[in-house]
């Protein structure tokens, strides 16, 4: 390596150290303008002290110029202090300070050693100790500049010591001596001090790169723990934070706001019949939607599955909230175009809102949750329903019929009403279906529908269920060998392993034949748990039981669920027959459902058949089987002997 090589990369500056030349940078910015003071200082004293000693030139002109321009640098660096600059700009600066500060030390050097000349012994020591502070000045101040040092070594303390020594008086020899020794002192401090320098610089951008690595690692962390990763909507947790945010500030601004829960209808098949990464997807572009839609003032976030979660900062008012809710469901209405075909879905949502300092978070998911599944169960997609009082009597209720439904002897209390089915042409009994009722001592007669839907929310449904099983199996067992009995399942019965060997317990125990049994079940039952529901209506129909698909054309998609359910019949819901005497379409409509049960070889049965101008439309377009008031309304076992006896005979008149 030479001289000059070793110098350079000794003592020159790193351009190639973005971060050490802009930490170099900044500490440059605070002390050049020192530096300058300090100048103006050294320059002043000489000045004053030789004034009559030297010419004018050397005590006023030199002074005055060196001042000038060390005052114009001050003012130039000091306003350059704040402005961001980049790293070419920054080592151009570097190069500018070096080369006047080296510039400026030897112009006041030579000035220095011109006045020299003019003074006494005092005076002439008066100048080199100002040529040794000057030096010392330029080379602390410029030190982040190590290269700076070695010049200003060479170009003046070099011809410095050089000319002290010409002087032949061993006061200057030794003042000479000196100056070289401690300049070369400097040197390795100042070498030793900038390698400090950079190490602590490097240090601390390694520092400032950890903690950069550390706050990026924390965001993703936050941001995993808050962000739902299917829809980079906030999550479930993120959710229950904004939520207890707002229940604080409720609870200090008396302010109104309501949490709305939405569940997508339609979503279960698409799962079930297209795929679950199809579902996937659809879910991102629902979420997609929701948040283009919605206003920033409204959270929206994932909950769960296909449910999402909405916080409406101001709830004073209701057709406000339901005007806000409308327009983030309005969302949903365009189909979905995705890869595997065209989807359409919608969204029902439930409200609850907090207008008082005693809400809580458990309360209103509940009261929105309860809002949500009464709007779902109206049986219109879509429905924007906001908790209320009505709702909260209603959930009173069911706690109250919920509470004596555990106290009661099921055995006792629980009976079975019997609806016939009637085969159209011949008109002879096919089956009953059994209907389940109670009447309670305090409540009276609770509704069928209230009744078992607090058996399921309960838990209870599995009891029911058997007990009213038993029942219709021993009454069943005195009907004529030609007549089944139709028995409704819930979607908890047959997702439930432990009922469905119970039930497979009471039917080997009963004198029926499983062949004279049909079970019917619901789509929505279905739809809760698809794989599991199918297992069990398979096992049912390899037992020899029948199987039926009621309240048929009010799900999502039931004629996908007709191919793949292991079904025999078909119960089509009586809102199909309301107006049919005067609908063309509804009648087109169930004509052509009754062909399509004829296609593929499924037995189809009209539930709410009332007048005889329906059942002779009915029998007009080719259907086979019927349900109603016209034949019979659900009736007791008592009253069902009499009535079989009644009806027989007529039908035999008739025929």
């Amino acid at each position: 390596m030479s001289i000059l090589s070793y110098l350079k990369q000794t003592w020159g500056q790193d351009p190639d150290n973005p971060e050490l030349t802009r930490a170099q940078h900044k500490t440059l910015m605070r002390q050049v303008p020192l530096m300058y003071a300090v100048m103006l200082v050294n320059v002043a004293t000489p000045a004053i002290l030789f004034h009559g000693e030297a010419p004018f030139f050397l005590t006023g002109t030199v002074p005055m110029l060196i001042a000038a321009v060390f005052i114009y640098r001050a003012i130039t660096l000091y306003r350059a202090r704040d402005t961001e600059q980049t790293h070419a700009q920054i080592l151009q600066g570097f190069r500018t300070i070096t080369k006047v500060g080296v510039t400026m030390s030897i112009i006041m050097t030579c000035w220095a050693l011109a006045l020299f000349e003019y003074g006494d012994d005092l005076l002439k020591g008066q100048i080199t100790a100002f040529v040794g502070i000057t030096m010392l000045t330029a080379v602390t101040c410029l030190m982040p500049l190590r290269q700076v040092a070695l010049i200003v070594f060479v170009a003046v303390a070099l011809p410095t010591s050089v000319f002290l020594l010409l002087q032949r008086d061993q006061v200057f020899t030794g003042v000479a001596i000196n100056m070289i020794i401690i300049t070369s002192a400097m040197l390795l401090v100042l070498r030793r001090s900038h390698d400090d320098f950079r190490q602590r610089v490097e240090k601390q951008v390694e520092l400032d790169n950890q903690k950069r690595e550390l706050e990026h690692l924390n965001r993703a962390v936050l941001r995993a723990a808050n962000e739902d990763n299917l829809t980079g909507l906030p999550n479930r947790r993120h959710f229950l934070e904004k939520l207890s945010e707002h229940l604080e500030k409720a609870r200090t601004t008396q302010r109104h706001f309501a949490v709305g829960l939405v569940d997508l209808d339609g979503f279960k098949p698409v799962n079930d019949l297209m795929g679950y990464h199809v579902g996937d997807r659809l879910l991102a572009e629902v979420a997609a939607r929701l948040r283009a839609v919605a206003p920033e003032h409204i959270t929206v976030a994932r909950i769960g599955g296909d449910e999402f979660g909405l916080i409406f900062p101001d709830a004073d008012d209701d057709e406000r909230l339901r005007k806000e809710c409308r327009n983030i469901l309005a969302a949903l209405e365009p189909e979905f175009q995705l890869e595997e075909g065209t989807v359409a879905i919608s969204g029902t949502c439930g409200i609850a809102c907090c207008t008082g300092p005693d809400c809580h978070t458990a309360e209103l998911f509940e009261h929105a949750g309860y809002a949500l599944h009464y709007g779902k169960d109206s049986g219109e997609s879509g429905t924007i329903t906001i908790f209320s009082d009505y709702h909260e009597r209603a959930i009173k209720d069911s706690a109250a019929i919920g509470k004596r439904l555990r106290e009661a002897d099921l055995a006792a209390v629980l009976q079975l009403e019997y609806q016939p089915i009637i085969e159209s042409r011949s008109g002879r009994t096919l089956g009953m279906e059994a209907l389940a009722r109670w009447t309670d001592p305090v409540l009276g007669r609770v509704p069928p529908d209230v009744f078992i839907r607090t058996a399921e929310q309960t838990g209870m449904i599995g009891k029911v269920t058997l007990t009213l099983l038993g029942k219709a199996l021993s009454e069943a067992a005195h009907w004529p060998e030609d007549n089944y009995l139709s028995f409704n399942l819930s979607a908890q019965d047959i997702c439930s392993h432990e009922t469905m060997t119970a039930i497979f317990a009471a039917i080997g125990r009963s004198n029926i034949s499983p062949c004279r049994l049909v079970f019917e079940i619901t789509e929505s039952s279905v739809m809760q748990n698809f794989d599991r529901a199918v297992q069990s209506l398979e096992t049912l129909k390899a037992a020899g039981c029948h199987l039926a698909l009621d309240d048929f054309g009010t799900g999502y998609s039931s004629l996908s669920y007709v191919r793949r359910l292991p079904i025999d019949r078909v119960k089509v819901d009586a809102s199909f027959l309301r107006g049919i005497e005067k609908d063309a379409v509804s009648l087109n409509l169930v004509k052509t459902i009754s062909e399509m049960c004829e296609n593929l070889n499924l037995q189809c049965i009209l539930e709410g058949v009332e007048t005889r101008t329906q059942a002779d439309l009915l029998n007009d377009i080719g259907c086979t089987a019927y349900q109603g008031y016209l034949f019979a309304r659900p009736m007791s076992p008592h009253t069902l002997a009499a009535w079989r006896h009644e009806y027989e005979n007529q039908t035999r008149i008739a025929g």
